[in-house]
């Protein structure tokens, strides 16, 4: 379908309402226009009917944007985008329109929704006079050589039928939905329906500087217009595993139109009136009955909370039959507690009443829990459901091992990650949905590993490239975060280098990773401007985070410099394999630099690296955030291994800390952990000299890359059993940090990368996997097997004791225990894995994680 529309010009031009949502030029820029303030999240409804004699075999179509909108044809949803993008880049996308349409009349219906305020996964462009403030584009093949294109003989009509709101805060920045089912005509995008009242819609022509005037893309301010690279989205129906009903005391719903007060007000009424005080996660217990499909609630005002057994993330939708003028007020959250209502997205329904009626949000939405007042002079029938919108994920690739819990951890895992997954890695579908250009790293390593389907994770590095002037990236692409006016996160940045290594050694793509390079090159070059003498970087400005754990990072920080070395040294690496001498050289010489200056940091006694130093005195604070981004930097000697990996092993030494209320805390809310200013580090409180800070999830991914390289890869299959403890409390998804945080982070997720990469030990051992290393590390299992994807088909691998059983489109580097090397060719062998002369193969294992 896309060669139907490759390099082809477009015949569909631009369509909005005569009332623009761009105003007059501000007298601070005349050469541009500027969004009307009053016109912001509109909804406006675009219909085009035509007749045809016969159905074509195909009836390929591609439809655009801004910001948001659902194409039906003859009633039959067929798409929702664009996917998220940046301010000067929109992406369109292609499907067939064939099986929904029928001889005779015919309509293409869309419903595009402007939102004019920053949400996490939408940003404005910058305005023309005319382009930038709601727009449809879209053209449909129809027959041979007959095509159906946006232009001034298609209708639309500005739909009040939605209340404009506005984000509600910055930590949560989901758009209220507030819509009334009575102003909106079910049939609005069926062929039936007369449209004979709307009015017609407007061509836009590209009006700024320089302008001829084009009607159709490419035009300013989005330019050439890009297919979408990622695959449909889909997944599950997802059904409430069981129902919790109230009557609250709370008065009847307010009079008047709705606003965000009165939906939250409903809800936080009611659901402080049935949760218990000893858990407030927790609902009562809703008994052993059996759930029923719909649920059907007495006149009056009532609450009912669904819950899903499970997270979900989606599109919320609530089949009803109700008397007109009832009112829903809603949320999906991640649990029933104020807090985690005050984090949701929310929304308020008034039915329209009759049989058949359904309610279905607009944004994607994720949790655990339908928090749901009903208000009605009758009974109200509801049956909730969420259709869940991921990136999909194909049968193949598997992981096993003779321990359940193991098996358990890389499940949840990959459930987690799934979760996180819809048009970009984001951080959690319940609250933010940002896509933080650091986090990926941990989603895109799962995915390489054990999703055939690599279309995200080529992807997200290509979106995070939005580098600011100063050549650093915006914590977040893509979103209300990624403004360059932000302060960012330089380590999220070094991060990204590291899923761009990512991208080389898996897929091989030359063009690829050229094409990010020079991106990467910026951002290391950001950091030689606080170089000091001793070749490591100081002062670093910027929200030094490196993890969720009190990592101390004033003046030098060694972790901060780790991770700036591994990310010259993947460069260095990347610039070689592209031919690119001279690049290479400039990466290895500021890598050489930092190696030389690094061993101030080293503790001797303890066997380990300190955080940082002050006015070039070294303080006492240790993590193994340093410690482990060292070894994966090639920092550590190798006389120092032994007693480095001793260091990072030593886990009763080790202490975790999780940020409050905001990032973190109980499910109410509670700070459960250091104290936050502006998320500056916390003041030391813990004895120091005794005492390692811990890493919480997401930085685990590096510590265990560290205890690979220093060929400890057996032990990690005791260190997955800390993840354990995150089952107590969030058993369907991994939670944000150990103490606490969002109930769905997918940066948590990293066994179920290395149960495949170090447990079974199969990693690319040539770019794109021309040949394959296989070096299994089982620990302590009886037995473990798996298949992971490559570009040639997937490589299964089953070991037992202490043999190795292979399978492989490629050839294969087999790395037995004691660190000898044997070559086989691409196909089916049996080898024998050498049992370990000690518990721990001893010296740093040189294969790159």
């Amino acid at each position: 379908m896309r060669d139907t529309f490759a390099n082809r010009r477009w015949q569909g031009q631009w369509l909005w309402t005569e009332h623009g949502a761009v105003g007059a030029p501000p007298r601070e820029n005349p050469m541009n226009g500027s969004l009307d303030p009053e016109r912001f999240d509109r909804r406006v409804l675009f219909r085009r009917t035509f007749e045809l004699a016969e159905v074509p075999r195909l009836a390929p179509f591609r439809i655009s944007s801004d910001s948001r909108h659902v194409l039906y044809v003859n009633g039959v949803e067929l798409t929702r985008g664009p996917i998220r993008h940046g301010a000067r880049r929109l992406y369109y996308d292609v499907g067939d329109a064939a099986a929904a349409l029928r001889p005779g009349r015919n309509v293409i219906a869309v419903v595009v929704r402007f939102y004019g305020h920053r949400t996490a996964w939408w940003a404005p462009s910058p305005t023309t006079y005319t382009l930038g403030g709601g727009a449809l584009v879209a053209e449909f093949g129809v027959g041979t050589d007959t095509w159906i294109a946006t232009d001034a003989s298609w209708r639309c009509l500005e739909s009040d039928a939605w209340t404009p709101c506005a984000p509600q805060s910055t930590v949560s920045p989901q758009i209220p939905e507030i819509l009334d089912g009575r102003r909106l005509d079910p049939a609005w995008n069926r062929a039936e329906f007369d449209d004979e009242h709307w009015p017609a819609a407007t061509v836009l022509p590209a009006s700024h500087v320089g302008s001829a005037g084009a009607t159709r893309p490419p035009a300013e301010p989005y330019g050439a217009l890009l297919p979408n690279p990622l695959p449909k989205p889909g997944g599950s129906i997802r059904e409430p595993a069981s129902f919790v009903t109230a009557t609250p005391t709370a008065t009847a719903r307010p009079q008047g139109p709705l606003g965000f007060a009165d939906v939250y007000a409903a809800l936080a009424e009611a659901l402080a009136e049935i949760r218990p005080t000893a858990r407030p996660d927790r609902l009562p217990d809703a008994g052993d009955a059996p759930v029923p499909p719909s649920l059907v609630l007495a006149a009056g005002y009532r609450l009912v909370v669904a819950d899903f057994g499970t997270m979900v993330s989606g599109t919320l939708r609530i089949d009803l039959e109700a008397d007109p003028d009832t009112v829903l007020f809603g949320a999906l959250t991640e649990s029933p507690t104020p807090a985690a209502l005050a984090a949701a997205g929310l929304f308020a329904y008034t039915a329209r009443g009759g049989d058949g009626e359904r309610f279905e949000l607009g944004d994607p939405a994720g949790g655990r829990y339908l928090l749901l007042v009903v208000s009605g002079t009758g009974p109200t029938r509801i049956a909730p459901t969420v259709a869940e919108r991921l990136r999909p994920r194909p049968q193949g690739p598997y992981f096993a091992c003779s321990d359940p819990l193991l098996e358990e951890i890389h499940r949840v895992g990959l459930r987690t990650v799934d979760l996180t997954a819809h048009d970009a890695y984001i951080d959690c579908p319940s609250r933010e949905q940002r896509a933080w250009t650091g986090d990926a790293v941990v989603h895109q390593s799962v995915d390489l590993v054990n999703n055939a389907d690599w279309s995200l994770a080529r992807h997200q590095p290509l979106l995070s490239a939005t580098p600011r002037v100063d050549g650093l990236l915006p914590m977040a692409v893509a979103g209300d975060a990624g403004d360059a006016d932000l302060v960012t996160i330089p380590d999220w940045s070094l991060h990204w280098v590291r899923s761009v290594h990512n991208l080389y050694r898996y897929t091989g793509d030359r063009a690829l990773v050229a094409r990010l390079l020079p991106t990467a090159e910026a951002v290391l070059d950001w950091f030689t401007a606080f170089l000091g003498p001793d070749g490591l970087a100081r002062d670093v400005t910027g929200w030094v985070l490196i993890d969720w754990s009190p990592v101390q990072v004033e003046g030098t920080s060694a972790a901060l410099n780790a991770l700036w070395a591994r990310a010259l040294a993947d460069f260095a690496e990347m610039a070689d394999w592209l031919g690119d001498a001279n690049r290479a050289a400039w990466a290895r010489g500021l890598h050489d630099a930092v190696r030389a200056g690094f061993g101030i940091f080293w503790d001797h006694q303890r066997g380990g690296y300190r955080d940082h130093a002050v006015r070039d005195v070294v303080r006492p604070a240790m993590s193994e955030h340093t410690t482990a981004a060292a070894v994966c930097a090639g920092l550590v000697p190798a006389e120092r291994a032994d007693r480095v990996r001793d260091f990072l092993l030593d886990r009763e030494a080790m202490f975790t800390l999780a940020p409050v209320a905001a990032h973190g805390g109980d499910a109410d809310g509670a700070p459960t952990g250091h104290e936050v200013a502006h998320f500056a580090p916390p003041a030391v409180t813990w004895d120091v000299g005794g005492r390692v800070v811990g890493a919480q999830p997401f930085f685990r991914y590096v510590v265990h890359d560290a205890l690979a390289l220093l060929g400890a890869a057996d032990t990690l299959t005791g260190l997955y059993r800390d993840w354990e403890r995150l089952l107590a409390t969030g058993p369907t998804a991994w939670r944000e940090t150990w103490e606490g945080g969002t109930y769905c982070h997918g940066w948590s997720s990293t066994p179920s990368r290395d149960l495949l990469v170090y447990t079974l030990g199969v990693t690319p051992a040539e770019p794109g996997y021309a040949k394959v290393r296989v070096a299994p590390r089982p620990g302590g299992l009886d037995w473990a097997e798996g298949a992971v994807p490559t570009p040639h088909g997937q490589v299964h691998v089953r070991v037992e004791g202490t043999r190795v059983h292979v399978r492989s489109p490629v050839p294969v580097v087999l790395v037995a225990r004691d660190g000898s090397v044997a070559e086989h060719p691409a196909g089916t062998f049996d080898a024998v894995l050498e049992a370990p002369a000690e518990p721990l193969t001893r010296g740093m294992d040189r294969g790159r994680p």
